[in-house]
């Protein structure tokens, strides 16, 4: 689908494909590492009995090496039992925090690019009123010139300050490349934004801001919160629903039907929608 948005309309108006490809590209490298390494430290837990075993093939219980190594993969084996248990919420946790990353630098750089490649995009209000120092603008290498602007207007329209989609579509509505998110999609990201922040800055320790924005976690002020694997599958299937929805969005203002794309994502959304609500999760919230 991302090949789409290559093609121009007879405004010209396009904007690149590897950005989004390079996005899919790294979040299922992200996905991969977070299953491969969940994995092996279920394995971990075995080592032990391994060593055991092996100390006993060798007859040689009294070597002080096999005992060290013993004693070691039974620490680790504790550790990796501990996360198992808790269904590996240190692994997931950090992986919020680059599926997050990869979304905020896909979306300026969208901006950058469509900023580039449309004429018609620089004349927006909203970029011409932009106050760019001559100097300064200079300074910034050819190759990054438009993500520096793109920066410079997240920063003067206040889409930093807001919070999980509402801020992408602050920075998109501008080109006329924002639209409706569906609810979950809306609900699930502002979400995953603010576990990011928690564990980013607070270590995972719920925080009263974290209890005000995020009030159906019912999480206790002080407690620790543990991102488990249904959170993590749930954050990064919303990511990805909306991500199509970006390119579906920019393939329909470059002149393509993107009907039928469209029709994928609400469908996709209805699915987590339906999925999230057997996992028991509160589906009425209050909306970011």
């Amino acid at each position: 689908m991302a090949e789409t948005i290559n093609k121009r309309n007879k405004k010209g108006e396009a904007v690149a494909a590897d950005l989004f490809e390079q996005f899919i590209e790294e979040s299922q490298r992200l996905m991969q590492v977070v299953s491969l390494s969940a994995k092996g430290i279920s394995i971990i837990r075995a080592m032990p009995k391994v060593e055991e075993a092996l100390a006993k093939v060798k007859g040689d219980s009294d070597n002080e090496n096999l005992k060290e190594r013993a004693l070691r993969a039974d620490e680790e084996a504790k550790l990796a039992e501990r996360e198992c248990d808790d269904d590996f919420p240190l692994l997931h946790g950090w992986a919020i925090i680059g599926l997050w990353a990869l979304l905020e630098d896909l979306l300026k750089g969208f901006i950058a690019e469509w900023l580039k490649s449309n004429k018609s995009a620089r004349n927006v209000e909203e970029v011409k009123r932009l106050k760019i120092r001559l100097g300064e603008y200079e300074s910034v290498p050819k190759g990054e010139r438009y993500l520096f602007v793109a920066e410079l207007l997240e920063k003067e329209i206040g889409a930093g300050s807001r919070a999980g989609t509402t801020r992408f579509e602050a920075l998109l509505r501008p080109f006329g490349l924002s639209g409706e998110v569906p609810e979950i999609i809306q609900r699930l990201i502002f979400e995953m934004g603010q576990v990011r922040n928690l564990i980013a800055h607070r270590g995972g320790r719920v925080d009263r801001a974290f209890k005000i924005a995020c009030p159906w976690m019912s999480l206790k002020i002080g407690s620790q919160l543990t991102v488990s694997r249904h959170m993590w599958r749930a954050y990064y299937g919303a990511v990805h629903i909306y991500v199509t929805l970006l390119i579906c969005r920019a393939g329909s203002k470059s002149g393509n039907d993107m009907t039928e794309h469209f029709a994928v994502c609400d469908e996709s959304a209805a699915e987590l929608a339906s999925n999230q609500a057997l996992q028991g999760t509160p589906m009425k919230r209050r909306r970011p």
